[in-house]
């Protein structure tokens, strides 16, 4: 990589100093001129050798090879004439009327690459081809196996890792109502449904079952596609497709496996109070209570346990979901345990049953506030030992929850931990201000004998809490209870939906600050996170409204809020707002840097699809000031000032680019040049 960033580079000086740019008087040699010495003709002692007769080199036969191909037979001659008459001895070429495809350029090695998924391998190898056989490019053939099996690699990498903005933008240019091959629509639909963008996935969804002709999928396809739709659309949407697809006798047949995916549905569409559900009929249930016996109906006896639950049936409840506990250990079947035993005021065994499964518990701590809170209230029956109080407090850090952060406190202050207390209860008050939040602050104090602390919150919030301050004699003293040991808050309990963000499960940290929003409104630093994972997921909308919240709010350290404001307008191609958010300032150097170059390169390819070239070049000048110059913008800058009728310049970029990056694209520009300029007339 250093190797091909170095070649770039010294293209792109190679460039400038043809476009006049640079004035240098000699580029020969690095050495100071009083350094360079003569070759001499021939080393002492020894004959000197004939000088070896020169021959076209691969940029003058480019045009050859152009017109053969084309089948223009009289440029063809004009062309042998001309080199001839440069190269006496010159050959025509005995490969030069084959198509490129059929040259005698043996591509073995780039199929074994290929077996090996080794890109970087063929990448390196079509170089070397290209730089020995002129004019010669890899095989129609090879290259569109090659797109898609980088295609497929790519999507089946990023489904194993969970990755799944990479495998929309991996699948983005899949056609939904052509692509054969079925399994990468399944992975984009998974990535879709994942990230909760359901319109998204509908358009999949509709591709892929409602073809016809040749282009109608088989039945396999259709009821496996049926299948996953259940998870992601309502059983009365999939009742109506499965009438429209079963006028085929064979569909309509083998879509009665599909009757217990159906019932599932409709049973979760209830629990959910989904518009228009219904509740079950007895025998609904009586087919899943069976499913649910089976020895892989965990996810049978999860469904039963959240209905029971909403039916207010607790006891039937408690049993399925200790049986999902039992038989397939997850997050989803302790939170409905530990949420039934609460609602039935079985709070001891609702904090014992987490207390005994933190690990599971740790994977959404949120869900378990209430069950770990018990322990640490006034006069309760259970004692939490060290673990439960480090999970509580993780789970208060995670959920950001301001009255946890309260209850955490005073189990401190009352066990004579007041460095600690202090710190729940000011991270309390930061989440959400109130009255028992401060009054925690100034009884912990107090007690540390803490002057500076309890002065400036008497000069910050005295006027405003004022019966705070006249309760404190009357206040109680701790009970001196002892308990366990309570650590300040750190960031190892990190709020969950900024685990999510990490984790890049950006649909989970959308879905994580959606619950959030749901209980206050999302603070700027929340704001800032919600607009990266919006982002990611291609959401420009919601991600430039996050990322504006953001900056008014000061979300993130520095320039964050305002960087991520700069890529949506970006990515957006909105030139005009992205150019006005940088002339506001405020970006570190790297980033103003980096967002002025990506404008730059935006304003110039506007520019050349409008055909106002002189922009373009001026464009790609400011920007070469910034940062290095890609081939393909070399490339733009040599057909601009082609069209422009600066001939010359534009074949010395289009010949200095191709000495160093071997590219079709570069010698027929040379080709179109010099056709324009006659020289083959």
């Amino acid at each position: 990589m250093n190797n091909r960033l170095t070649l770039l580079r010294s293209a792109t000086c190679t460039v400038l100093i043809l476009t006049g740019s640079f004035h240098a008087s000699s580029a020969s040699s690095l050495l100071p001129a009083e350094q360079v010495q003569p070759m001499p003709n021939a080393i002492a002692g020894k004959p000197q050798l004939p000088k070896p007769k020169p021959t076209p080199d691969p940029v003058e036969l480019a045009a050859l090879y152009y017109y053969a191909q084309q089948g223009q037979k009289e440029r063809v001659d004009r062309e042998i004439r001309r080199i001839s008459i440069k190269y006496p001895d010159f050959a025509v070429p005995g490969d030069l009327f084959q198509p490129v495809e059929e040259r005698k350029v043996d591509e073995t090695v780039l199929w074994r690459l290929y077996e090996k998924d080794d890109y970087v391998g063929i990448d390196n190898e079509i170089s070397r081809l290209a730089s020995e056989n002129t004019g010669w490019e890899p095989s129609s053939d090879f290259q569109q196996k090659l797109n898609r099996r980088k295609q497929r690699f790519e999507m089946v990498r990023a489904t194993k890792a969970e990755d799944w903005a990479a495998v929309i933008a991996a699948g983005h240019d899949l056609d939904p109502k052509s692509e054969p091959e079925a399994d990468l629509l399944w992975m984009l639909v998974d990535a879709y449904s994942q990230n909760g963008m359901l319109d998204q996935a509908s358009l999949i969804y509709q591709g892929i079952l409602f073809r016809e002709g040749e282009q109608r999928l088989s039945d396999d396809v259709l009821i496996t596609t049926l299948q996953k739709a259940a998870r992601d659309f309502p059983a009365a949407e999939l009742r109506q497709v499965i009438r429209q697809l079963s006028v085929s006798p064979t569909v309509a047949a083998r879509s009665k496996i599909l009757d217990l995916d159906l019932m599932r549905r409709e049973l979760a569409d209830y629990v959910a109070d989904i518009e228009g559900a219904t509740e079950p009929l007895p025998a609904m249930l009586v087919a899943l209570r069976r499913s649910a016996d089976e020895k892989t109906g965990s996810k049978d006896q999860l469904l039963l346990g959240w209905y029971y639950l909403k039916v207010a049936q607790r006891k039937e409840a408690e049993t399925w979901f200790r049986r999902a506990l039992l038989s397939a250990p997850s997050s989803e079947a302790l939170k409905g345990l530990s949420l039934t035993l609460l609602q039935d005021e079985k709070r001891a065994e609702a904090f014992q049953v987490v207390s005994d499964n933190l690990a599971l518990a740790s994977q959404d701590w949120e869900s378990f506030l209430p069950a770990l809170a018990v322990a640490f209230m006034e006069k309760s029956e259970k004692k939490p030992d060290s673990k439960a109080v480090d999970a509580f407090a993780n789970a208060i850090q995670a959920a950001q929850s301001p009255e946890h952060a309260e209850l955490l406190g005073w189990y401190a202050y009352n066990g004579l931990q007041f460095e600690s207390a202090q710190a729940w209860f000011r991270k309390s008050f930061e989440w959400k201000p109130s009255a028992a939040a401060l009054k925690g602050q100034l009884l912990a104090s107090l007690r540390r004998k803490d002057k500076a602390t309890y002065g400036d919150l008497e000069a910050r919030f005295g006027g405003d809490y004022r019966e705070v301050f006249a309760d404190l004699k009357t206040a109680r003293a701790p009970t001196g209870q002892k308990g366990q040991t309570v650590a300040t808050p750190s960031e190892q309990g990190q709020p969950q939906y900024l685990a999510s963000f990490k984790a890049r499960r950006y649909g989970d940290c959308l879905a994580d600050l959606s619950k959030k929003a749901a209980s206050g409104r999302l603070d700027a630093n929340a704001e800032l996170i919600r607009g990266w994972c919006s982002l990611s997921l291609n959401r420009i909308s919601e991600a430039r409204s996050a990322f504006e919240t953001a900056v008014r709010g000061g979300g993130g350290k520095g320039d964050d809020a305002l960087y991520g404001l700069g890529l949506t307008l970006l990515r957006a191609r909105l030139t005009a707002d992205a150019e006005t958010l940088l002339l506001r300032g405020g970006f570190s150097p790297a980033r103003e840097r980096e967002l002025r170059s990506e404008l730059l390169w935006q304003k110039a390819r506007i520019a050349f699809d409008q055909k106002r070239y002189a922009e373009v070049i001026a464009n790609l000048d400011m920007r070469l000031q910034l940062a290095p110059e890609a081939v393909g913008m070399t490339q733009m800058r040599a057909w601009s000032h082609y069209h422009l009728g600066h001939l010359s310049q534009s074949k010395a970029i289009f010949t200095a680019l191709n000495q160093v990056v071997r590219d079709a694209g570069n010698t027929r520009g040379i080709t179109a040049i010099e056709e324009r300029m006659g020289l083959w007339r």
